[in-house]
Parts: C-alpha cells; sequence; structure tokens
C-alpha cells in the first residue's frame, strides 16, 4: 500500500489507456519536484520503471485532496504518473497545463519481479517466449515496436518489421493497463522492450519452430518411390519432437511446456504447463494415450493424454539418470519404458507402475538414440562417438 501523504477522497470520472509513443510533456513537472525532493536532477532514463494514465478528475484535486484545502466541482484533466526511482515508487498526479502537480503517495519498490502474467488475469497472452531464445515477428503483420521501457507509453526506439529475427534478454514484464507482456530484446545491437501480444493476438513467435507449414499438405499420401522426389518439408523444429505411431499427432515443446498439435491442421489440443524443467526428449506410446517425456535434470515423466484434467496430466515420475534424459522410447506393446541419457546409461522401466527394472552401462559417451524393434525382441541404441549396440533378453519372460 501507498504511504498516505494526503487523505484520497476524489473518485476518477472516466480513464483514458496510456497509448502515446512518447511521454506526455506533464510528466517533466513530476520529474521537477521529485529532483527538489531529493535534491538532485532526476531525468526519465535514471528512473527503474514508469508508466501513466490519463483521466477526467471530478475536481481539481486530481483524485487526490490535500487537507484543508476545498475544491470546486469542475472536471479537471489530468495525469497519474507511478514511477520507481532509487528504490521508492512515487504516485504524482499532475494537471494537464502543469499548474497542479501533487505527490499522491510513496511505497517501497517491490523487492521482486511481480508475476507475469499475474495469476488469475484472462486479458493476458500466454507468454510463448523465454530469456535466451531467437523470435520472430510473426509474417503478414504489422512491424512491432522497441520501446524504452515496458509499456505503451515508453520512448519509442525503433521497429523490427515482419519475419526478422531478434534475440530475447530479459523478461517477461507485465503492464496492467494495456495487458501486455513485454521482454526485453535485442535486435540488429538495438536494445529495449517489445510486446509479445494483446488482446488474443500474438506478434512474437519462438524463431526455433515454424508454426505454419512450409508446404501443402496432401490428403493421406504415403510416400512411395513413385514420390519420392516431391518429399518437401512440412514443419521445422529446433526442439525435442515426436510423432504418434498414426501420424495425426505430434509433441513438441515450447518455453518449458510440452504441446500436443495435430499435425493437419497445426491446431493445438492440448499442452502441459506445469514443468519448471527443460524437456529433453519426448516419446508416444503406440496407442498414444501416453507420452513420455525427459526432462534434463534426468527426471523421466508420464503424462496422460485422455485425462480431461486443467490442473496436472502427470502420472508417474521416474528417477534414477544422473544427467539430462536424451532419448525415451515405449515397447511396442506399451509395458515397458527405455531410456538413455548423458549419463550414458540405458535404464529400463516398468511402464505401468514406474518400477526400474535395469540400469546398462553398455556405452562410454551419452546415449543419443534408443529403438525396439517391431517385435520388441530387440532394442538398439546409439551414443553421441556413433556407436550401436544391439540389447536382448538372455531367458524367456515368465509366465
Amino acid at each position: 500500500m501507498f504511504k498516505r501523504l494526503v487523505i484520497v477522497l476524489g473518485i476518477v470520472f472516466s480513464a483514458i489507456p496510456a497509448l502515446a509513443q512518447s511521454p506526455p510533456d506533464p510528466i517533466n513537472a513530476a520529474l521537477e519536484d521529485l529532483s527538489n525532493r531529493v535534491n538532485r536532477t532526476v531525468t526519465l532514463s535514471q528512473v527503474a520503471e514508469w508508466n501513466y494514465q490519463q483521466s477526467v478528475y471530478p475536481s481539481p484535486a486530481l483524485g487526490c485532496p490535500q487537507p484543508g484545502i476545498a475544491y470546486a466541482d469542475v472536471l479537471t484533466g489530468g495525469f497519474q504518473f507511478i514511477i520507481t526511482y532509487a528504490g521508492t515508487v512515487y504516485d504524482y498526479r499532475v494537471s494537464d497545463d502543469k499548474s497542479i502537480v501533487v505527490l499522491c503517495g510513496t511505497a517501497p519498490a517491490p523487492a521482486s519481479i511481480p508475476p507475469c502474467p499475474p495469476p488469475n488475469d484472462a486479458n493476458f497472452l500466454a507468454p510463448r517466449l523465454s530469456k535466451g531464445i531467437q523470435a520472430r515477428v510473426i509474417a503478414n503483420g504489422l512491424p512491432n515496436v522497441i520501446r524504452e521501457q515496458p509499456g505503451s507509453s515508453s520512448k519509442l526506439l525503433g521497429q523490427i518489421p515482419p519475419n526478422d529475427t531478434l534475440i530475447v534478454i530479459d523478461g517477461p514484464r507485465c503492464t496492467t493497463l494495456d495487458k501486455i507482456v513485454w521482454w526485453q530484446i535485442n535486435y540488429n545491437n538495438l536494445i529495449g522492450w517489445t510486446g509479445e501480444g494483446q488482446g488474443g493476438t500474438y506478434w512474437l513467435e519462438p524463431a526455433d519452430i515454424s508454426l505454419t507449414p512450409t508446404a501443402p499438405i496432401p490428403d493421406n499420401v504415403v510416400i512411395t518411390t513413385d514420390n519420392a522426389a516431391q518429399v518437401n518439408v512440412l514443419l521445422t523444429f529446433n526442439t525435442p519432437l515426436a510423432l504418434s505411431n498414426d501420424g495425426k499427432l505430434y509433441a513438441w515443446t515450447l518455453d518449458d511446456s510440452i504441446v500436443i498439435s495435430d499435425i493437419r491442421s497445426q491446431t493445438q489440443i492440448t499442452s502441459f504447463p506445469e514443468n519448471d524443467v527443460k524437456i529433453s526428449s519426448l516419446s508416444f506410446n503406440a496407442a498414444s494415450t501416453v507420452l513420455a517425456a525427459g526432462f534434463e535434470n534426468g527426471d523421466l515423466r508420464l503424462f496422460d493424454l485422455t485425462s480431461q484434467s486443467t490442473t496436472s496430466r502427470e502420472i508417474r515420475r521416474m528417477t534414477g539418470h544422473t544427467g539430462p534424459v536424451t532419448s525415451v522410447t515405449f515397447s511396442p506393446d506399451g509395458t515397458l519404458i527405455a531410456s538413455g541419457g548423458a549419463d550414458k546409461t540405458v535404464r529400463l522401466w516398468n511402464a505401468s507402475d514406474g518400477t526400474a527394472l535395469a540400469t546398462l552401462n553398455v556405452m562410454s559417451t551419452p546415449i543419443i538414440r534408443l529403438a525396439f524393434t517391431a517385435d520388441g525382441i530387440h532394442l538398439i541404441a546409439r551414443d553421441q562417438n556413433g556407436s550401436s549396440v544391439i540389447l536382448v533378453a538372455t531367458t524367456e519372460a515368465a509366465g
């Protein structure tokens, strides 16, 4: 809560969202007052964060009446400026003509960055970006603007044309007035903040994946010797990927979330956003009812693709690998799971209860590929050096 310097009795009559490309001139009156209070010149470039809202107030009190002053009921245009400087948040009210400047309250700056998007605020788009990745402005859209600080009212620094790529270096930050998730980016050595989207429309997308087909999708055309010369790229990924056996679904990753999509329509069917560790491998079971996911912390998790749960669809979690799980696969009958890791081991698990069945030290470098034969008799493993082994059971199963 703001430490109140005056008793607030005024009611805002109407508010106009701050959408200007540069700061409004009245902010200079607020900065001048702030400079006098801290005994040093404070410019906009020196503040940690700022935003504003333009309003029409019911009186010259600007929604922040001062004790002992009577105010006429005259509609007065003005601004509310929230300025964070030197660890303190200042709430200023300034009239349009700058004749009225009121410091309405102060509060310590938050010790940590608030959640973005705020919990339970459905007006924000779910972020699809993350720090350190490449992103691009969605093709056939408008250029994305780059601003000095998060917020539609911040100074305009430049634009990013559609389909151009950028590097995400920080974020996210959320601005509650315009409901936008902002990311600090580097675009051709210009560093600033740009919005991910607004009102249900994304302006940016991860550059690791093409979200639209790069070739037309024919109806049920099987790749054969007759059409092999016409094979073309459908989708490109720089993320873990798994195809269902029937070829209708694919699983991929987006920011630490697992996404299940329909391969023909490219529509998202479901996602599992609860993963707090980077995903390193994926595999469907034969019936496309369970998805196995390997993680960089060594976890192996199973997700129920038939569940209608709105919280978690995780069935179970298996631990044992001491490094990233780099490959995972189901046996043809779905009863076994084989996983390989950067720890150079191949591990076998009971798919029904997650029991660890065997740990095989058969490679000298990290495992990169595992595959069962169609009859389930052989398991093939390949390591980073290009060496391969064939594994086979030496005793008949009981029963």
